[in-house]
């Protein structure tokens, strides 16, 4: 059993079974910070960790690095591509016909066993067992998303961005370069995001897309084609895997479920942008299912179980991108001639609200402080289907007023087409007007806010200097999420309206009081009282109307795309 593999014996163990599929010289292969240290040391530092990228890119015409940013320290953020043959664009990517499947581990600096995971994978690619991928996938690796964090083990960047909450609003450098320099530029197929989470016994605990605004196909596949594979490579070696995240009550029901699902989530995210978002989360290994029986695992081997659950998960992922290479790119370009079918035609559901139900009864190895080892084997819900519960129809497109216009470079970043009026033109529209507007809690910078509306038809008189944004796009499904303002996390949820939208006041008593600032309430006579109330009240039933304006059927616009500022003049050069 591996359980009596000591670990000073491991990094002997790899470079056994790296030996004979090698075509290079042992020596030749840089090994990893981790095995020098026998897996005792903690995490790999920035530094050593890079020096292993480095000598295998130097070592092997399979690997290609570029530099993405750097970060707030003056850490190099770089993407690795390893192929075979070399490739080293994205256009190059797209044409191959493979799998391209991105590793991005480590977002939270403190989850560190993915970044040492990735980093066999790389090797084993290229000189190693799974050489062979490469005829039908091509890897995007990033050694770890957050290089500052990573070095002092804080879950979020230096700027104190927790970066896998920063999707939508794309507020650190590190996730800005991540989505617009390779999500938008190489489109990955599949994108494998690595966590240090989830729940023992399990080795191993991974997620979907499972937001329902996602395309359904796209939500669908790695649970019925890709999930299955990562559990039989991991029972293989006697672990187990299963659903991320843990144990969950849900009306009073305990069972097993997931966390929730907003867009500012990589592994949602991914699917809104047409993408198979894969979230893998990796125990601590405390205690860990080996074969039928919960072992309790020494503090010293933890650590190895934890990066070998993350090889062996993403090892399922690539040999089943390279099997299913056809039914995955198959599925991941259907989403997006969907998405932008459904934005030409309009009128199909768009999901404003959602709710957890059980998938079923299912076993699951649960907490139970009566079993050997604290855990036992038990039938219980397993509350992963997100449901949903409200939509609205689809738009050709929305209008966005002048005001609007500090979104446009943010939207331009999604990769989202964005035009511009150059005259003007009377349109019919649904328009949004927010009855209430809530400030619900401050996160990462930012209050909240949430509003209650009541949609009313229009005809908007768009002038010179509007915008538009047509649905009939890959993003589509992206682009309402952001502009329907009931959703969970759109434009008006990360503050992109507050210089428009007012909160609103909690009571008559509030606003009163604001309005008359210091002045003695007594002071007044009754008519100045009944006057300052009744301006109170129009304050308190006040709408206010929302900036995105929803446009059902094809209108004729003179429009004309933006583009950024710098494109059309990128030759030219400033002189001193």
């Amino acid at each position: 059993m591996l359980r009596s593999l000591r670990l000073p014996t491991l990094a002997v163990a790899w470079a056994l079974l790296l030996a004979p599929f090698s075509p290079l010289h042992a020596q030749e292969l840089p090994q990893t910070w981790q095995e020098v240290q026998d897996y005792r040391s903690g995490p790999t530092p920035y530094e050593p960790l890079m020096d292993f990228w480095y000598a295998l890119d130097e070592m092997s015409e399979r690997v290609h690095m570029e530099t993405l940013t750097e970060t707030l320290l003056g850490r190099d953020l770089p993407l690795i591509v390893i192929s075979d043959p070399m490739i080293t664009t994205p256009q190059d990517a797209l044409r191959s016909g493979k799998t391209i499947v991105l590793l991005a581990p480590s977002v939270h600096g403190g989850e560190i066993s993915p970044k040492e995971s990735v980093q066999l994978i790389a090797r084993e690619l290229v000189a190693g067992d799974l050489q062979a991928v490469l005829d039908d996938v091509i890897v995007l690796a990033v050694p770890l998303v957050n290089p500052d964090g990573g070095e002092v083990r804080r879950r979020t960047n230096e700027a104190g961005y927790d970066m896998n909450r920063d999707y939508l609003k794309l507020e650190s450098q590190e996730i800005q370069a991540l989505v617009t320099q390779v999500l938008n530029e190489w489109t990955p197929d599949i994108h494998v995001d690595g966590h240090h989470g989830g729940s023992p016994p399990y080795v191993i605990t991974y997620q979907g897309t499972l937001n329902p605004a996602a395309d359904a196909e796209l939500r669908a596949y790695p649970y019925e084609n890709i999930f299955p594979r990562i559990r039989e490579t991991v029972e293989a070696e006697g672990y187990r895997a299963f659903d991320y995240s843990g144990v969950r009550t849900e009306d009073g029901v305990r069972g097993w479920g997931s966390t929730s699902v907003e867009p500012r989530k990589h592994h949602v995210y991914t699917g809104l942008t047409n993408s198979i978002g894969i979230l893998l989360e990796t125990p601590n290994a405390s205690r860990l299912v080996r074969g039928e029986t919960v072992e309790e695992i020494p503090d010293e081997e933890r650590y190895y179980h934890q990066i070998r659950g993350g090889v062996l998960a993403m090892t399922a992922i690539l040999r089943a991108a390279a099997d299913q290479k056809d039914a995955i790119r198959a599925v991941t370009s259907g989403s997006r001639a969907r998405a932008i079918a459904a934005g030409m035609e309009g009128g199909d559901p768009v999901v404003l609200d959602y709710e957890l139900q059980s998938r079923g009864v299912e076993p699951v190895w649960m907490p139970d402080s009566t079993a050997a080892a604290g855990y036992s084997l038990e039938d219980v819900p397993v509350f992963l289907n997100w449901v949903s519960t409200r939509t609205t129809t689809r738009p050709v497109g929305y209008l966005l007023p002048p005001a609007m216009a500090a979104i446009v470079p943010l939207l331009m970043d999604h990769d989202i087409a964005v035009y511009r009026f150059s005259g003007s033109a009377s349109i019919d529209a649904e328009v949004y007007y927010a009855t209430s507007v809530r400030r619900d809690s401050y996160f990462q910078g930012h209050y909240l806010q949430s509003v209650e509306v009541e949609k009313r038809e229009e005809t908007v008189e768009a002038v010179e200097g509007w915008f538009w944004v047509p649905t009939a796009q890959s993003r589509s499904n992206l682009i309402s999420y952001l502009m329907e303002p009931e959703t969970d996390d759109n434009l008006i949820t990360w503050g992109w309206t507050d210089h428009i939208l007012q909160v609103t006041p909690e009571s008559l008593d509030e606003v009163m009081a604001d309005m008359l600032g210091d002045r003695d309430p007594a002071s007044l006579t009754a008519e100045q009282r009944e006057a300052i109330q009744d301006r109170a009240q129009q304050i308190m039933d006040r709408t206010q109307q929302v900036p995105m304006m929803r446009v059902l059927d094809h209108p004729d616009l003179p429009v004309i795309r933006v583009a950024p500022y710098y494109g059309p003049l990128r030759t030219r050069f400033y002189r001193r």
